[in-house]
């Protein structure tokens, strides 16, 4: 991750040299490496760490606490709902009042309106929780929020509107510091304290029962930790953009080199995640065939592949 950051700062439209780039990490360099890598490179490739981190934990969370290798932010539409309110967000809002602390609450109402519709819909009383039932009703809960979203489209003036199509797309927007410091204490504050609930989340990996015999209580749980992904995937939207896939292949790729146990795989997933994103920023910004492709749709593009054979594999 480390050499993939100094990359990032030497990669780009004008390539600067590994010795120059090192030496204006440490406070050398000329003007103009300064000015490119301080105040371009850095904060984007900070943002896609920090989406990295928000999207890879929310989908530790959600793949273990519904037992299912497809759960993550986007396929059970909590990452619509925060899109929903980010247009909202934009459309009515900003223009009046531009304060960068209303996205991730606004985007964390959304994120929680959604999984308590969702919830309420896939679920019922008395009977257990059926993984693959809350994923379908996420689906469609994602598809209504979609057409709201594109309803909402038609009162917004140019400016507004490409800003929406380039972020619904997933372009890495906040790179201003004050995005960068209220995402980074924000996740900060909920990826601490979900690896204090690592170890519960290590006895619900052995099943509902299990985990109710050593002592969890699995509903409050469930509740405190689903609140803990939707803030986390929340507001990576809100600043990064709709990154559908990430919070799905992070997890299953640090599992698969680590191994299961969650005070570790949420931290290594966070650190995969960030490496895709920062890998699919430095090939968009670097690479002149993917010029001025959103990163969201490259990570997409490149993922489609693993899900299907998720998919596949689950059946």
């Amino acid at each position: 991750l480390i050499f993939v950051f100094i990359l990032g700062c030497s990669l780009g439209p004008y390539n600067i040299p590994f010795n120059e780039v090192i030496q204006t990490l440490f406070g050398g360099g000329n003007t103009y490496t300064r000015y490119v890598i301080m105040d371009l490179r850095i904060p984007k490739l900070l943002l896609a760490l920090l989406v990295g981190i928000g999207m890879g934990m929310s989908g530790v969370i959600m793949q273990n606490l519904l037992h299912n290798d497809l759960a993550s932010p986007g396929t059970l539409g909590v990452s619509d709902g925060s899109s929903l309110f980010v247009t909202l967000y934009v459309a009515l809002i900003a223009k009046k009042i531009d304060q960068p602390i209303l996205l991730p609450i606004l985007a964390l109402i959304g994120g929680v309106m959604s999984s308590l519709i969702i919830f309420a819909l896939g679920t019922k009383r008395r009977k257990p929780i059926s993984s693959t039932k809350l994923i379908m009703t996420g689906v469609a809960v994602a598809a209504a929020y979609s057409a709201v979203g594109t309803l909402l489209m038609y009162i917004l003036d140019q400016s507004q509107l490409d800003f929406l199509q380039r972020w619904q797309a997933g372009e890495l927007w906040g790179t201003k510091w004050d995005y960068i410091l209220i995402l980074s204490i924000w996740l900060f504050i909920f990826a601490s304290l979900t690896m204090s609930r690592s170890n519960k989340m290590n006895a619900i990996a052995l099943g509902y029962d299990t985990a109710t015999s050593l002592g969890v209580s699995i509903k409050f749980e469930f509740l405190i930790l689903s609140f803990f992904a939707v803030a986390m995937s929340s507001a990576s939207v809100a600043f990064g953009g709709n990154f559908f896939f990430l919070g799905l292949i992070g997890p299953h790729i640090a599992r698969r080199l680590i191994g299961h146990d969650n005070r570790l795989v949420l931290p290594a997933s966070c650190l995969t995640s960030a490496l895709i994103v920062m890998v699919a920023n430095i090939l968009v910004s670097s690479v002149e065939i993917f010029a001025n492709i959103p990163t969201g749709i490259f990570i997409s593009v490149i993922s489609v592949p693993y899900f299907l054979y998720l998919l596949l594999r689950s059946n």
